[in-house]
């Protein structure tokens, strides 16, 4: 589909919401048309090799794909002045998103665990122990922020508040309960979900589990 600056945008990715809903944000927010191309699981393994990196989510603008999500939604980001109101505002946005990636390499270590009752261990562990120093940090970051407490950015929502905010749903809809003691970061993830565009964009997206 074509922008209102000239460029043509497909998202390549499976129909979950996944590593790809965060870009979908910054289009509905920046009310950017985009082809939401979702590939059927068994269509994948014939598509594989024709991606970037053998990896999905691909963009694709004006035909040029572009692998690896956080290399595309940075690109977007600062497109759509959704990146930071400056190069130092930017790098503390980037961080809250890198931040992001260590909390979910974290929750990998027990994901990916094949065998049951380990599995079972250290997610324990994980949701009594290690989230929620993750959570105090990010709560920090976010009350420290010159906009009250509002975004992760002072100059309004950036991209690392749709990234937030979007990993925090999924991670709701499974531990309902673990922002419980974080008011600030329940509030942002409703705020966010809430904004105009996103708002739209949500009520009327595929519904899907992940």
């Amino acid at each position: 589909m074509v922008s209102p600056t000239g460029s043509t945008y497909k998202l390549i990715y499976f129909d979950a919401r996944g590593v790809a809903e965060a870009t979908r944000f910054i289009f509905a927010y920046a009310k950017v048309p985009f082809e939401d191309f979702r590939v059927p699981r068994e269509d994948w393994p014939s598509l594989k090799e024709e991606t970037p990196f053998g990896q999905l989510p691909v963009l694709e603008v004006d035909g040029k794909q572009i692998g690896q999500s956080a290399a595309f939604t940075r690109l977007l980001a600062k497109r759509f002045n959704l990146a930071g109101k400056d190069d130092i505002e930017q790098a503390l946005v980037d961080a809250i998103v890198d931040f992001q990636k260590d909390i979910q390499a974290a929750m990998a270590i027990w994901w990916r665990e094949e065998d049951k009752e380990k599995q079972t261990k250290l997610r324990d562990k994980f949701f009594r122990d290690d989230l929620h120093q993750y959570l105090v940090i990010l709560e920090r970051h976010l009350k420290d922020t010159e906009g009250s407490g509002q975004f992760f950015g002072a100059g309004g929502p950036t991209y690392a508040d749709f990234s937030i905010a979007c990993f925090f749903f999924t991670i709701l809809k499974f531990y309902p309960a673990i922002l419980d003691n974080f008011e600030l970061l329940k509030m942002h993830v409703d705020r966010v979900h809430n904004l105009p565009g996103i708002r739209e964009w949500v009520e009327k997206r595929p519904k899907t589990e992940m």
